[in-house]
């Protein structure tokens, strides 16, 4: 893992850590939507010639 990477991770940390309860579960639930999405788009093929 790069040092960036690492770094942003754990500024993600520390600001999920400031969330109330509520507030996770958005975020939560947000990424979860991300990531079903972002599955649909690699299962789809693409018309690019």
């Amino acid at each position: 893992m790069t040092e960036k990477r690492k770094d942003m991770f754990e500024r993600t940390v520390e600001n999920l850590k400031k969330l109330d309860k509520e507030s996770l579960a958005i975020v939560k639930a947000s990424i979860e939507i991300l990531a079903a999405r972002q599955q649909m788009d690699e299962n789809t093929p693409t018309n690019a010639a």
